[in-house]
């Protein structure tokens, strides 16, 4: 049976003792799996805690292509996070996020290891850090290099257009962005993780900025849906 390390994206309670998970692997990508005796013993065969949103595990699995749900036969942790579920801000960014993946990821069918590593390595260095506001901004702006639409925009021009994912001269039709809004999106995009504490922007600003993000997603995922989470999710920054 294939090992893979894995990224836990959704879990849901199935029944009285199991759990349906999915994940995405290093080595096929999205899949789904059903995780029994997880409830209901005193010796449960696995933690709960292997399956929280955005873990990092290594899985033993049982699975046939076309065959639908797999099985999970041993799972271990690959990586202990310090701080992305004690941490209220990092965790409710945490969950949301997830929410994010799970729309995106099943548009994203192939493996894609640079994608994966991308993810990992933004985890850990999210864990990591003491503190940083802007983490969600600049995951989702760095997260659609990966997945075909990363923001092209040209230093002189005005508008940013999301239909397009291109700047111009002129106000484009739909929805773009423009003015300070623009000045601030284009500094998330120069920056990397480590200097994102360095932005000075103001929650308004941030929401907003999330905002165009979520609804740029929206533009060029079919199966993308508006995190559920955004609104208690917000508040926490405030």
């Amino acid at each position: 049976m294939p090992n893979s390390r894995a990224l836990v994206i959704k879990s849901i309670k199935k029944g009285e003792t199991s759990l349906i998970v999915s994940c995405y692997l290093e080595d096929i990508g999205l899949q789904s799996f059903i995780v029994k005796g997880v409830f209901g013993s005193k010796k449960p065969k696995f933690s709960k805690a292997h399956f929280f949103p955005l873990n990092i595990i290594n899985l033993n699995y049982s699975y046939r292509e076309g065959k639908g749900i797999g099985f999970i036969k041993e799972v271990k942790s690959e990586n202990l996070y310090k701080s992305l579920y004690s941490d209220i801000q990092k965790s409710s960014v945490t969950l949301f996020l997830s929410e994010v993946l799970n729309s995106v990821l099943k548009e994203e069918a192939e493996v894609n290891g640079d994608l994966f590593n991308f993810i990992l390595n933004s985890l850990y260095w999210y864990d990591q850090v003491k503190t940083c506001n802007n983490f969600h901004i600049k995951f989702l702006m760095e997260l659609s290099k990966f997945i075909g639409f990363y923001p092209n925009i040209k230093n002189n021009d005005s508008y940013f257009s999301l239909d397009s994912g291109t700047s111009s001269k002129f106000k484009p039709l739909g929805i773009s962005i423009e003015g300070n809004e623009l000045k601030e999106f284009k500094n998330f995009l120069g920056m990397k993780f480590e200097d994102l504490n360095l932005i000075n922007i103001n929650n308004e600003s941030r929401i907003r900025i999330l905002n165009y993000l979520i609804d740029y997603y929206s533009i060029h995922l079919q199966m993308f849906k508006t995190p559920k989470s955004i609104e208690v999710f917000t508040e926490i920054f405030k």
